[in-house]
């Protein structure tokens, strides 16, 4: 094999990332204070203070413990499905790569940075990249896919919300068009994954093809991709063919995920206000705002999120200082703690390398050193 493809790979490269990752973080922190102090400028500062005055620890506690309960369950998630690929994946990993690609998602505009770095900690592990492609963008399948279920549902009580939201029913309308499509787009690139690597192919020769060679620094990223879309296309089979149920009940388990998720707003929103909003409704425009909000291009959609719940749930409540309140308490719990707490994870803990092996059963599995063994465990490197 020419060596002119291997992937690169330079101590210059690996301190570059570290100083991005420290300007991610302090884009976001800035995207998101600027945003809200410009929303704070819309409400009634008075009630907003009182608001924030009747602030329990409860409220910010709940959020903040709830995300830590969903990497807790989608680590188990991991250790549901990857055994399906004849791997036997350890929770200290699981939950390392789900901590990490939570703080990625927060870090990268439009929250998408989360999935490719989990798809980058796990290969390194030693586990097949195309395999973990799978398991990991399938969850994006799988999160349409109750997305869109939930809007079918509740479509009925969306379209009478619309009515009484005022300039908050044009994110509901996008919102509906934009799971459609992503559910449409996200089951037809993975059921025909081939056309990713022909596109590439075709691509290699033109303007944008040289600009990715540049990029990426390798002349062969074309063929590569061409080869990895095949792989992820026998991947694809393996789960959603072989293994529907197994995936059903991975669909499930994302379900109970979904309402914790709106249940972590939920709960300081009704606490602040002294209002509980119908659930249902309430479900189906946390979902719908939050698909929306990731298309501005701030770093974990930081700011937009916080302005597009506040435009809808302040008409659901009838209460906007209140709401305003209850949201910042609430993207404090989940999105900046857990900021912190994914950036200590990250710069204090280096990821390991290839420490899964095959053993004698042909499950691959982290290898560590047991007494009397007298295996010794890989050395950790330095972050990527």
């Amino acid at each position: 094999m020419d060596n002119s493809c291997d992937d690169p790979g330079t101590k210059e490269a690996e301190k570059g990332e570290s100083r991005k990752l420290v300007k991610s973080i302090f884009l976001a922190l800035l995207a998101g204070l600027l945003i809200n102090i410009f929303m704070g400028l819309l409400v009634d500062f008075g009630e907003l203070r009182t608001a924030f005055k009747e602030t329990s620890l409860v409220a910010v506690l709940v959020p903040f413990m709830i995300v830590f309960i969903i990497y807790v369950i989608d680590t188990l998630r991991f250790k549901l499905v990857f055994p399906k690929f004849g791997i036997k994946i350890s929770f200290r990993d699981g939950l390392y790569n789900n901590i990490i690609g939570y703080f990625f998602c927060n870090i990268t505009p439009g929250s998408v940075g989360g999935q490719p770095f989990q798809v980058l900690h796990l290969s390194r592990l030693g586990l097949e990249s195309t395999v973990v492609s799978n398991v990991i963008f399938s969850r994006l399948i799988e999160g349409n896919i109750v997305q869109l279920f939930i809007v079918a549902i509740f479509f009925h009580k969306g379209i009478g919300m619309m009515a009484s939201l005022g300039k908050g029913a044009f994110l509901l309308i996008a919102g509906m068009l934009i799971t459609i499509t992503m559910t449409v787009v996200l089951i037809l690139t993975f059921s025909n994954p081939h056309l990713l690597g022909t596109l590439a192919l075709r691509m290699e020769k033109s303007g944008l093809g040289k600009l990715i060679a540049r990029i990426t620094r390798n002349p062969c990223w074309a063929e590569k991709i061409s080869v990895w879309s095949q792989g992820l296309g026998s991947g694809f089979k393996v789960l959603w063919s072989k293994n529907m149920g197994t995936m059903l009940l991975d669909i499930l388990i994302f379900m109970v995920e979904q309402l914790l998720w709106a249940a972590s707003l939920y709960i300081p929103l009704t606490i602040l206000t002294g209002t509980a909003s119908p659930f249902p409704e309430f479900l189906l425009s946390y979902i719908l705002c939050g698909l929306v909000s990731l298309f501005i291009p701030t770093p974990g959609a930081a700011g937009s999120i916080e302005a597009s719940y506040l435009l809808v749930l302040s008409a659901l409540t009838g209460k906007p200082a209140a709401t305003m309140s209850a949201i910042l308490v609430w993207r404090f719990g989940v999105y900046y703690l857990h900021l912190l707490v994914g950036g200590l994870v990250y710069f204090l803990k280096p990821m390991k390398r290839a420490v899964y092996k095959p053993g004698k059963d042909g499950i691959l599995s982290h290898i560590r050193k047991r007494r009397g063994s007298g295996v010794k465990p890989d050395r950790p490197e330095a972050g990527p």
